[in-house]
């Protein structure tokens, strides 16, 4: 299975393509990670999975990890197949969507592109427990994405592209003890960004 993919983007709209050693891979990705891409260039990195049926071979690819994990458990949902798991992902992050699958918060669900009332239930009923482990994952990992997002807006506001931002924020070292404050951590990518 193909989990990772890194490359040139070739292409992000209508179809996103990436280059890797030549050969073009084209992904299916969120609109959320699309509107991102749109106005990028140079090096990306994709979690991807690949979906194999008889007939045709589909590659997902997320810029988040934990977009993939929840595709990836979405789909094990009876009636949700890879391009209603992927609208889902289409605008609001996997913290977001796993809470409202942990609060049974069948509104929020059912506004979701593809999910109507019993599929919204289904998703409750069936993923509730089994996200449980994936909420802690990112409860875990919350207070680094905060700053991560606080980082990316300051960099941002500073005149540089937001996947320029990510990229230097991916260079930073964030186990040092100096990284704990929003200052030390945009100064440190500022240093990167030449790099980027």
């Amino acid at each position: 299975m193909i989990s990772h993919l890194k490359g040139t983007l070739f292409t992000a709209a209508p179809t996103c393509v990436v280059s890797v050693g030549g050969v073009g891979f084209e992904l299916q990705i969120p609109e959320k990670d699309r509107s991102l891409l749109s106005k990028a260039s140079g090096e990306v990195s994709f979690h991807t999975y690949l979906y194999v049926r008889e007939d045709r071979l589909t590659l997902f690819g997320f810029l988040r990890e934990e977009d993939r994990e929840l595709f990836m458990r979405l789909i094990e949902v009876s009636g949700i197949g890879p391009r209603i798991a992927l609208g889902v992902l289409g605008e609001h992050t996997a913290e977001r969507i796993v809470r409202a699958i942990r609060d049974g918060d069948q509104a929020f669900l059912c506004r979701l592109p593809g999910l109507g009332k019993k599929t919204a239930e289904r998703l409750i009923v069936d993923l509730k427990d089994k996200l449980m482990r994936v909420e802690a994952e990112f409860e875990a990992t919350e207070p680094a994405s905060a700053l991560r997002e606080e980082a990316i807006l300051a960099l941002t506001s500073l005149g540089m592209p937001k996947i320029a931002a990510q990229r230097a924020l991916e260079k930073v070292d964030w186990g040092s003890a100096d990284q704990s404050s929003l200052e030390s951590i945009v100064k440190e990518a500022l240093k990167h960004a030449s790099s980027v």
